[in-house]
């Protein structure tokens, strides 16, 4: 539901938008993201042709030795999102669109770097200084809530690094205004793990409409140490796991990259002069939705119909925070589509029996997304799967998608997730068909996961990539809400499986035995391990010891008092440190939510998951592991407890991102390693955080010395440690 900002009163259009049915548009075929074309010198980025958008990341990534150099343009980007509807007005289904994005470009570049590089990146804030949303007294029909707005000013965050938050560096509490450049300088440590990342916008109070606009794209950390045996000396050498994912010839997997975006656009009737200024009034199939509309309205898809006289229509924008993202189920009822590098439902060709690795990068700002991969049944003589041509919004899909894409136990392809959070696991773990309870396994991507997996084809045919409906224990109050998955199944991409060599049997079994054969360098044990998908030797940690003094559990308890959007009670102020930890000490963190589910994030170091506990029927607090760290049957099987399905998986593993369900406490351990400096923990539902769901944390050198150690005495800057500032 709506929160309920102080509002002035706007008026409702009473016209209803008749759109002409149109013949759905035609295949998309699978993109990646702007990216390097080749290996050494300076690379420019491929531009995505006209036609498709009109990319010009006007930039470059370049690598000189160590030192990898890259150009970010923050613009205001016009191209365009196609939408499947078929009675979408716009010519071949391309909405026009125009939103603050990197060159202009669906997605941002994938930048590579290895371990012991330093990444500089120019930032060039091209936007506006004319920005509304920064006024002291911001236009009324924005309906801002406290401590939002300032649209055109951002930064950068690259999301899961472990580097140092201070300087130019990894640093979130900066301000790049418009019309100005700024140089990060991020240095990765030489021990740095291999692994999946993200990079975004993270300037508190616009990260929201900047990242729901495109704002982000994929950092990847590629490794060539291979395995050492451990040592006395070197109890547990750093390997990557790049370096046995391929095939027998030596020839690397190959990676398909996968940035889903919610990219939350509207078309909006900017009438000259009216009343609280623009961006108030968004076209939906039923009628303008404003902030006083009813239900009716509020749950109408979005559509961009073609202007006409008196009725301006301007280009898909992401301008309104409280109409386009300030709502549990918006993701849900607007009619918007997951894109996946900035392409909505593209299709994939593979062939059978060819193992690839796949990086998904869940780049949303709020809803779940439940991947699953499913073989598709024909249906008739027109087997709209294998034509790429499934049509009509999430509603008129819905039948068609059940029918062709129907998720069993012998129609879903599994997945081997051997990361998460760009962090190599200690064993593969299978997403499929569950033996506990029967569960039909989503690999559950919320905002900031990442999941790298293995996946093979059996066999010719068609394939749906898929973001299941979630089960009604996952919806927002009692099932009419939204946020954890969508309400009915939908459809991510089509994968058309072509050619290749057919594989009879089981596929884990499969996979494993070609990572055998693959690899026969490594000795007996370690290669007779990784067949049974022991990751170990290629896991970047190790479990993490007790902290060394007793003391008080840290906590982040997350809370919506509305208006208030807290941790442990308070809204973000920027000027408060509300965690002051010592360098090189580990603690225990419980995370819990009340109203709603919450997503803790927490920068620069890692944590890893100790324990996620519930209360049953009996109303005790209970573990949902058994010992061995598998999942409960009767928890997990409980109509109750289908939300502790997501939290299989995750025992001792390490993570940067983990959702937080009522009734649930989740204990995390981390260790504050190397770096000291200022940085932050927040929700990672993006509109949370920008609401007040953020607080600053310091690392200092000794939480016993005067000013935690930093500065010397009588220095201006030396104040006790938590202090303000």
């Amino acid at each position: 539901m709506m929160k309920a900002f102080p509002r002035i009163v706007l008026f409702v259009a009473a016209f209803g938008l008749a759109q002409p049915v149109l013949a759905a548009p035609g295949p998309r075929a699978f993109e990646a993201p702007p990216m390097l074309p080749g290996q050494g010198g300076v690379l420019q980025l491929e531009a995505i042709a006209p036609a498709a958008g009109g990319c010009q990341p006007q930039g470059s990534i370049s690598r000189n030795g160590a030192i990898v150099s890259a150009v970010l343009n923050f613009v205001r980007g016009r191209f365009f999102i196609n939408n499947p509807d078929p009675t979408d007005p716009q010519k071949d289904g391309m909405d026009p669109v125009e939103l603050r994005s990197y060159g202009g470009c669906k997605s941002g570049p994938v930048i590579y770097v290895k371990p012991g590089d330093t990444l500089r990146v120019d930032l060039i804030n091209a936007l506006d200084k004319n920005d509304p949303s920064c006024l002291t007294d911001p236009p009324s029909g924005l309906s801002l809530p406290s401590g939002v707005g300032c649209f055109n000013t951002t930064n950068l965050h690259t999301h899961g690094l472990h580097v140092s938050p201070a300087g130019n560096g990894d640093n979130v509490l900066l301000n790049i205004a418009p019309q100005t450049k700024f140089p990060y300088e991020i240095n990765i440590p030489a021990d740095h793990p291999a692994g999946t990342f993200w990079y975004h916008a993270h300037r508190h109070g616009s990260t929201a409409v900047q990242v729901a606009s495109g704002a982000s794209g994929v950092l990847v950390v590629k490794g060539e140490r291979p395995y050492t045996p451990s040592s006395p000396q070197n109890p547990h050498p750093v390997a990557d796991i790049d370096t046995v994912l391929h095939s027998a010839n030596g020839v690397p997997l190959k990676e398909q990259l996968f940035l889903f975006q919610q990219i939350a656009y509207a078309c909006f009737a900017n009438q000259s002069n009216q009343q609280g200024g623009p961006w108030q009034q968004i076209y939906t199939t039923k009628g303008l939705y404003n902030v006083n509309s009813g239900p009716d309205i509020a749950n109408a898809p979005w559509t961009c119909p073609l202007p006409t006289p008196g009725n301006p229509v301007s280009a898909g924008v992401v301008e309104n925070f409280a109409l386009q993202l300030d709502s549990p189920s918006i993701w849900d009822t607007n009619g918007r589509f997951t894109s996946i590098n900035g392409v909505v439902q593209p299709t994939l060709t593979v062939p059978a029996g060819e193992i690839q690795r796949w990086r998904f990068v869940h780049a949303g700002i709020h809803d779940t997304i439940n991947v699953q991969v499913v073989r598709a049944t024909p249906v008739g003589a027109n087997n709209l799967i294998a034509a790429s041509a499934l049509s009509g919004n999430r509603q008129q899909k819905k039948a068609d998608l059940l029918a062709a894409c129907n998720a069993t136990p012998d129609t879903l392809v599994p997945q081997f997730e051997f990361a998460s959070d760009g962090l190599t696991r200690t064993k593969i773990r299978t997403i499929h068909a569950s033996e506990v309870g029967g569960v039909l396994e989503s690999n559950y991507l919320q905002p900031g996961y990442r999941s790298d997996v293995l996946v093979v084809f059996p066999s010719d045919g068609d394939y749906c990539l898929l973001n299941q409906a979630a089960p009604p224990a996952e919806r927002v109050s009692n099932g009419k809400g939204g946020g954890q998955g969508p309400s009915t199944p939908q459809l991510l991409a089509y994968v058309h499986v072509r050619g290749g060599q057919a594989v009879t049997g089981d596929l884990q079994v499969y996979v494993g035995k070609v990572l055998y054969d693959a690899n026969p360098q490594l000795p007996d044990a370690v290669r007779t391990g990784l067949r049974a998908g022991d990751l170990r030797p290629w896991s970047p940690f190790e479990m993490l010891s007790p902290p060394k003094v007793d003391g008080q559990e840290q906590q982040a308890d997350f809370v919506i008092n509305f208006p208030a959007f807290t941790i442990n009670g308070k809204s973000y102020d920027p000027d408060v440190v509300n965690f002051t930890r010592e360098v090189n000490t580990t603690d225990d963190w419980l995370l819990t939510s009340q109203g709603e589910p919450h997503i803790f994030h927490i920068h620069v170091n890692p944590f890893q998951v100790m324990d996620v506990t519930t209360t049953n029927a009996s109303g005790q607090r209970v573990s949902i592991y058994n010992a061995d760290g598998t999942c409960r049957p009767d928890i997990v099987s409980s109509d109750q407890q289908q939300l502790a399905n997501q939290y299989c998986g995750m025992w001792h593993t390490f993570r940067d991102t983990i959702i937080v369900e009522n009734n649930y406490q989740i204990r995390v351990r981390t260790r504050y390693e190397r770096y000291i400096g200022e940085y932050v923990l927040h929700c990672h539902i993006l509109d949370h955080e920008d609401a007040g769901m953020m607080a600053n944390i310091a690392i200092v050198p000794d939480l016993n010395a005067v000013g935690g150690g930093l500065g010397m005495p009588g220095m201006h800057h030396t104040k006790p440690a938590g202090a303000t500032r």
